[in-house]
């Protein structure tokens, strides 16, 4: 049976002003040279605080690059910024999405949502910031989805965020930090009911976690740089363990999904360095 390999990354959280994190992500990059997966996924969070300082964007870019692998990226909130009713905007030195912040993003890494077609699959990285953020271009990339479904055809697709959609059912509609908001989710019924979509694979969370509903895979990826206690982030009945997923994806729609850690990851908890590498401003 033909199938598709992909190593899906997430929360990086790199910077040039701490070597917090740097440990793990030097053994990553070792991982990532000696990979031979179809296709390499970052789902966001690649910087530490890229929405501040922009000089984490180019550290960051040329700490990966290192790898030597082409790896399709998706924006995170340290990226772009969070979403604006839970967040003071960027005049205020706050960390809510603006027009500026996704610019800076675009400059480094080209275009915050993509499509790929392999075998019997199409998949989808959007940026799940967009969602309900009221900017210039979120119903751009509501439309782009429209378009993406309806070139469908018979494949398979699987979908990229850098926030899950909803932690267990899409029926809440409680604004939260660590789901899409639930307003603008209103308007992704259509590719969260569609019977080709067979999984939505995201970060964020700093938890592993496999569960399904209605016959998708709901996949939430490990932070490479660290996790957190429940006193930071709530149990959602996930691994609190770094690492990243292998994802092999199956011609049939089935899928296999493992998650890994190395030798030598440190399991960092965020909640022991917070305000030394996110001070409040």
């Amino acid at each position: 049976m033909a199938s598709i390999r992909i190593m899906q990354i997430s929360d990086t959280h790199l910077s040039p002003r701490t070597h917090r994190f740097h440990e793990n992500n030097e053994l990553m990059i070792d991982v990532l040279k000696a990979a031979d997966h179809d296709l390499i996924v970052h789902t966001g969070d690649i910087t530490l605080d890229g929405i501040r300082f922009e000089e984490d964007y180019p550290f960051c870019r040329s700490f990966l690059e290192r790898a030597g692998k082409d790896i399709r990226y998706i924006p995170g909130n340290h990226d772009v910024g969070d979403n604006p009713r839970l967040s003071q905007p960027e005049t205020a030195m706050g960390s809510a999405i603006s027009p500026t912040r996704l610019d800076r993003y675009e400059r480094y890494y080209g275009a915050d949502r993509w499509s790929i077609d392999r075998g019997n699959w199409r998949l989808l990285g959007i940026n799940s910031l967009r969602v309900g953020s009221g900017l210039d271009g979120e119903q751009q990339q509501y439309d782009w989805i429209g378009e993406q479904l309806a070139t469908l055809g018979q494949r398979h697709l699987a979908l990229f965020s850098h926030q899950p959609l909803y932690v267990d059912t899409p029926e809440s509609t409680e604004l939260t930090y660590w789901t899409v908001d639930p307003i603008g989710r209103e308007n992704l019924h259509e590719l969260m009911e569609h019977k080709q979509l067979k999984m939505i694979a995201s970060g964020h969370l700093h938890q592993q976690r496999s569960r399904g509903h209605d016959g998708v895979r709901l996949e939430w990826c490990s932070s490479i740089a660290f996790t957190t206690r429940e006193e930071l982030v709530p149990e959602m009945g996930g691994n609190r363990e770094v690492g990243y997923l292998e994802h092999v994806l199956h011609d049939d729609g089935g899928i296999e999904t493992r998650a890994v850690t190395i030798p030598g990851f440190v399991n960092s908890y965020l909640d022991d360095c917070l305000l030394e590498v996110y001070p409040k401003y």
